[in-house]
Formats: C-alpha cells, structure tokens, sequence
C-alpha cells in the first residue's frame, strides 16, 4: 500500500469540520428536540474522534472543536 503524507491541523480539514458544525447547529435550531440535539452532537463528536484517532487532529486542536461544537449546540 502506497503511503501518503498527511498534515495534523490541516487548515482545510479544520474548515470542512466548522462546515459541519455549522449543518449540525443548522438543524438542530429547524428542530430542537432533545433527541435530534443528542443525535447531533454524538454525529459530530464521532466525526470528531475519527479525525483524532486517526493522527489528522492534534490533541490540543480536538479539545478545541469539541468544545466548539457543544458550546454552539448550546448557544
């Protein structure tokens, strides 16, 4: 298998997660429902954990966006 080089932080990677935390705070405000806002944020926190574990966040950049997504469910 061919290896690839990959950037932790990539700036494009950390837009395309803001883009999602946008659509997930899109439609949870056209719905707010407990259920929807806890499908919502688990969605993204998994998406989130995926990134992470696969070495393309860095811990401190993942803590961020964590906290970024709950506090824009929240807000």
């Amino acid at each position: 298998m061919p290896l690839i080089q990959i950037e932790q932080d990539d700036p494009k990677l950390i837009a395309q997660v803001h883009a999602q935390i946008e659509k997930m705070v899109e439609r949870v405000r056209k719905m707010p429902n407990t259920v929807i806002v806890t499908v919502a944020e688990e969605f993204v926190l998994g998406y989130l954990a995926a990134l992470y574990q696969q070495d393309l966040l860095s811990d401190g950049q993942w803590r961020r966006l964590v906290d970024e997504a709950r506090a824009a469910l929240k807000g």
